[in-house]
């Protein structure tokens, strides 16, 4: 009598590459492989790792403080003043700065906007109200003292400031809050 050998296992019973059997047997070979390199290898790892945590704690400190940072410049601007800065950032004319040569230098509203802001936070801290700021900082250059100009799509300029408030009041006004009905 002849004996035969086992049937082997069915395909499907086979690990796969990528299946969990796999990924054990996998894991077991790289922990024989750590052990037998000896503790250099693990002393190298925890060296490795206790840096890019170190660089991580670094960075998280970093973003705390820049968040910091940007608090402290936001409250400088005052709520009405940023509302007009935006207002100045999102249009498509072209503002113009006349120096104290008589040159003229063109801005788009976000260049525009942004000279604005930085102006404001040098020069802006308490002032709260819109027209104040006008009158200090938004209306005039700082060392001429001379208007800015906003040149609309037909060529024609006018008088920042004019130009600003007309805006402001042709924006819509907010809805008052109603009380949900009881």
């Amino acid at each position: 009598m002849t004996r035969r050998a086992a049937p082997s296992a069915p395909a499907s019973d086979r690990p796969r590459p990528g299946s969990l059997a796999a990924s054990r047997r996998g894991l077991l070979l790289a922990v024989a492989v750590a052990a037998a390199a000896g503790p250099a290898c693990d002393e190298k790892f925890q060296s490795f790792l206790r840096n890019a945590s170190d660089r991580h704690v670094e960075r998280e400190k970093k973003k705390e403080a820049d968040a910091v940072r940007l608090a402290t410049e936001e409250a400088v601007i005052s709520p009405p003043v940023r509302a007009a800065i935006a207002l100045v950032r999102t249009s498509d004319y072209d503002f113009v700065s006349v120096t104290s040569d008589g040159t003229r230098k063109r801005y788009s509203g976000f260049d525009f906007a942004g000279m604005l802001e930085t102006k404001t936070r040098w020069l802006g801290r308490g002032l709260e109200g819109l027209p104040t700021w006008l009158d200090q900082i938004g209306g005039r250059t700082f060392f001429g003292g001379r208007s800015y100009l906003v040149r609309l799509p037909d060529g024609r300029e006018l008088n920042f400031r004019s130009w600003l408030e007309a805006e402001i009041a042709a924006l819509p006004t907010a809805l008052p809050v109603t009380e949900p009905p009881p």
